[in-house]
C-alpha cells in the first residue's frame, strides 16, 4: 500500500549563523527550522533536532534526506543555494535516524523507536515522495543501516532482535518488499555500524573492536579477521582499492582516526598502519571526536562533531593530508562531545556535499577547487633501526641535514615520546617505563615532509 506524502512547507531560515572557520570549503546554503521538535537522551546528556543524512541523484536532479527528531525530511537541492523541502514524514521522536539508497529508493531506520524499516520511492520527485513501505515486521529499531547495492542485501546493525550480530534482508527482487534472509549471532557481539564490499562485512563492534566477516553465504558467515581496539569502534569506510580501512572511535573523546592495512587480510590479519586527528580548539578539557567518515575517490570526509566537516587527501593511504574544513557548529567555545556535525554525503555528481549538523540542520557545502591534494613525500629517506627496538632507537635521515621533529605513538593513539633534531644521524633513547608492544614512529621535516615507520618495542 502506498501512502501519498503530505507536503508541509516550513519557513527556511536565512542562515544568520555563519561559520567561523573554513579551509578550501564554502557553504552554499543552510536549512534549519527552530520550531521542529527536539530529541533528548539522558544517557548522553544531549539534545538535537537533526541526525543522519544521505543523498540521491536521479534524472538530472539531486536530492538530500535529513533525519529530524520526529521527521524524515526530503529536499530538492538541484539548486544548492536554495534547498527546497519536498517531503516531510512524521515519525517517533528519536535522536538517531540513518539512511541508505538503492534503486532510487531511500531506506530509513531509527534507534530507540518502534518504526522498523521505512522505504521511500524518489522516482516521482520533486513533485512527490512516496512512502512505499513502513513496518516493524522484521525489527522495530536499528542503530544504523548498511546496504550492498550489488547484491541488494540490507544489513541492519544494532537491532532490537539481533543485538549480537546482523539482521539481513533482501530487496533485490523488489526494492519495496524486503525479504528475510538471516539473523546470525557473530563474534564481537553488538555491531554499531558496518561497511560492505563484495559480500565482506567490516564491522565496528564498539568496545570489542573491528571485525571482518565473509557473508557470501549469509546463513553461514565466516569470521576473517579481528582487531582489538582501545576505544568504542564507531564506523569505517574503505579506500577505492580496498587496501586500507579507516575507522573512528567515538569514546573516549580525543580518539584519532585509525588506518587499517587490509593487504594481508587472508594471511596475517589486520594491522594498524597509522592514526591522525586534527584539533581546532585549544585549552578545552574535552577533546575532538571524529564521528562518521566516508570516502569518495582519494578524499576522506570526516564529520567531526563541533569541528564541522573535515576533508583529507588520502592519495597516500597512510599519510592523510587535511585539505578542507568547514565549521558547521561555530557557536562552541570548547568541546562538549555530542553536538555539531553528525554525518555527510559527498558523492553527488555536481560536487555538492550534503552534511548534517545536530543543532544547525542541513548544510550544503562545496570544496573550493583547485586545492593541493598530494602529500609532500618525495625527498625523505629515513632508516629506523633496530626493529624490534630495546633501549635505543637509531634514526638515519639519509640526504637530509635540516631540522626535523618526531613522535612515538602507541596503539592507543597517545604520544609517548616526542622531540626535535637537526642533522643526519640521531639516536633516540626510549624511556625505561615504555611498555612493550607496537608503536608508530612519525617524522616530519621543516618543509612539511612526513613519514611513519612501524616499530616493535621489546
Amino acid at each position: 500500500m502506498k501512502y501519498a506524502v503530505l507536503l508541509l512547507f516550513c519557513l527556511q531560515t536565512s542562515g544568520l549563523l555563519e561559520a567561523q572557520d573554513s579551509l578550501n570549503m564554502t557553504r552554499l546554503s543552510r536549512w534549519d527550522v527552530d520550531s521542529l521538535p527536539l530529541a533528548y537522551t539522558n544517557d548522553l546528556q544531549v539534545s538535537a533536532q537533526y541526525s543522519g543524512c544521505w543523498g540521491l541523484a536521479l534524472d538530472g536532479r539531486e536530492y538530500a534526506v535529513l533525519g529530524g527528531a520526529s521527521h524524515v525530511l526530503f529536499f530538492d537541492i538541484t539548486d544548492p543555494a536554495h534547498p527546497d523541502l519536498i517531503g516531510q514524514f512524521a515519525g517517533a521522536n528519536t535522536l538517531w535516524r540513518e539512511f541508505k539508497s538503492y534503486k532510487n529508493r531511500i531506506y530509513s531506520v531509527s534507534d530507540n523507536a518502534a518504526e522498523g524499516l521505512k522505504i521511500f520511492d524518489m522516482r516521482q520527485a520533486p513533485d512527490t515522495v512516496i512512502q512505499t513501505y513502513g513496518s516493524a515486521e522484521f525489527f522495530s529499531s536499528a542503530h544504523t543501516i548498511t546496504l550492498d547495492t550489488v547484491s541488494g542485501r540490507i544489513y541492519l546493525n544494532g537491532t532490537n532482535i539481533a543485538k549480537d550480530g546482523l539482521l539481513v534482508l533482501d530487496v533485490s527482487a523488489d526494492p519495496d518488499k524486503p525479504v528475510f534472509v538471516s539473523n546470525i549471532v557473530l563474534a564481537g557481539g553488538y555491531i554499531h555500524d558496518s561497511y560492505v564490499r563484495n559480500d565482506t562485512i567490516y564491522a565496528s563492534s564498539g568496545y570489542e573492536g573491528y571485525y571482518v566477516f565473509d557473508y557470501t553465504d549469509p546463513l553461514h558467515p565466516d569470521t576473517l579477521a579481528q582487531l582489538t581496539t582501545v576505544g568504542y569502534n564507531h564506523n569505517s569506510w574503505l579506500n577505492p582499492e580496498g587496501t586500507y580501512a579507516y575507522f573512528t572511535e567515538e569514546l573516549p573523546d580525543g580518539r584519532p582516526i585509525h588506518i587499517v592495512d587490509l593487504q594481508n587480510l587472508g594471511s596475517d590479519g589486520l594491522e594498524i598502519s597509522g592514526i591522525f586527528l586534527d584539533s581546532f580548539l585549544t585549552g578545552s578539557p574535552i577533546k575532538p571526536i571524529p564521528h562518521n567518515l566516508y570516502i569518495k575517490g582519494n578524499l576522506l570526509f570526516d564529520s567531526q562533531y563541533e569541528d564541522g566537516l573535515l576533508v583529507y587527501d588520502i592519495s597516500n593511504p597512510t599519510q592523510p593530508v587535511l585539505i578542507g574544513r568547514y565549521d558547521t557548529h561555530p557557536e562552541n567555545a570548547q568541546y562538549n562531545r555530542y553536538r555539531g556535525n553528525w554525518g555527510n554525503y559527498p558523492w553527488l555528481p555536481s560536487g555538492t556535499i550534503i552534511s548534517s549538523d545536530m543543532q544547525n540542520g542541513l548544510q550544503l557545502l562545496k570544496l573550493v577547487l583547485p586545492v593541493a591534494t598530494t602529500t609532500p613525500e618525495s625527498g625523505i629517506d629515513v632508516s629506523v633501526f633496530p626493529n624490534p627496538a630495546a633501549g635505543k632507537l637509531h634514526v638515519q635521515m639519509n640526504g637530509y641535514s635540516g631540522e626535523w621533529v618526531y613522535r612515538l605513538i602507541g596503539n592507543a593513539g597517545t604520544v609517548t615520546l616526542s622531540g626535535r633534531h637537526s642533522g643526519n644521524a640521531k639516536e633516540i633513547i626510549l624511556p625505561a617505563s615504555l611498555a612493550a608492544g607496537f608503536y608508530l614512529f612519525e617524522i616530519q621535516t621543516n618543509s612539511g615532509q612526513k613519514t611513519i615507520r612501524k616499530i616493535v618495542v621489546r
